[in-house]
């Protein structure tokens, strides 16, 4: 079943999306983290709201360019170096199950690289790296709530639950023979992992049951960098499908207010993954 992170109402949080096995890129949000972890006296926390695996395997000369810089899938690493960041800070380094874990723990097998990418990289891993995977992704919540008034998700708020009951309850397993047609056919699951797009009433609705005011997610890859959708909705892109220059994450104070989606505010909370590159990029944003 699935579960639900809920986080606390002080301290900050380090918000990252879709690396998609972009080792570099998550050392990068881990360094960020470690100086937050110092700036404020132990009081950080760090999430990425899914998709931290599979990734493209091009050659240089191969690379397309819509995929933005290049880089090479190494998605076994990144696992292991989310592993032993929880376990230096134990409670402090979170994950939202994303479309491409969800692969592995009873969704839809994704193909955007690979024919079947949960075969190639559990193949990859071996038979016991992969069922430690499986028990690791299995375990991740589907959404994050936190008292300033944002809830996390991996793709957008377009799912409908009646109660956080129906969020609790609704099953991850079972899916593996579902056409990419029918994702959206899946109970609260496959909106909240594969939608691009919600409607305003949508969001307010999903909003109001999970008692939040601004849904954050990534799931999308946004050329800007960011994206309002009216007030209720913030998407942005930390990682994949982006050049360097356009990276963004989250710095956000779990003290603060957050009572619409301008509330996220450029230079404040939307900051630069490579701040050297970002000026290269910042007319665009």
């Amino acid at each position: 079943m699935a579960s639900i992170l809920r986080l606390p109402a002080r301290g900050r949080l380090l918000v990252a999306t879709d690396l998609q096995g972009h080792l570099r890129d998550f050392e990068r949000m881990a360094d960020l983290f470690c100086a937050a972890m110092i700036e404020s006296d132990g009081e950080a926390h760090l999430l990425f709201t899914g998709d931290l695996i599979h990734g493209p395997s091009y050659e240089p000369g191969d690379w397309p360019d819509v995929l933005g810089d290049y880089y090479r899938d190494d998605s076994p690493a990144v696992i292991d170096a989310f592993l032993a960041l929880g376990r230096r800070f134990p409670g402090r380094v979170h994950a939202l199950l994303g479309n491409h874990e969800h692969a592995h723990v009873g969704g839809p097998h994704t193909a955007k690289f690979a024919a079947d990418e949960v075969t190639a990289l559990e193949d990859q891993l071996g038979e016991a790296a992969a069922l430690r995977l499986r028990e690791i992704l299995a375990d991740l919540p589907l959404v994050a709530i936190a008292p300033c008034g944002l809830v996390f998700t991996h793709a957008a708020p377009a799912a409908s639950p009646a109660s956080i009951d129906d969020i609790l309850a609704a099953p991850l397993r079972g899916h593996e023979r579902a056409a990419l047609a029918q994702v959206f056919d899946i109970p609260v699951v496959g909106p909240l992992l594969w939608a691009r797009w919600a409607s305003p009433d949508m969001a307010r609705r999903f909003l109001g049951v999970m008692g939040g005011r601004v849904a954050v997610y990534g799931h999308d890859v946004i050329r800007q960098g960011f994206e309002r959708v009216g007030d209720e909705q913030f998407v942005f892109s930390t990682s994949f499908g982006l050049a360097d220059a356009r990276k963004v994450y989250l710095d956000l104070d779990l003290a603060r207010s957050y009572g619409n989606a301008y509330d996220i505010r450029e230079t404040v909370e939307i900051l630069p993954l490579y701040p050297d590159l970002y000026p290269a990029a910042a007319s665009a944003i």
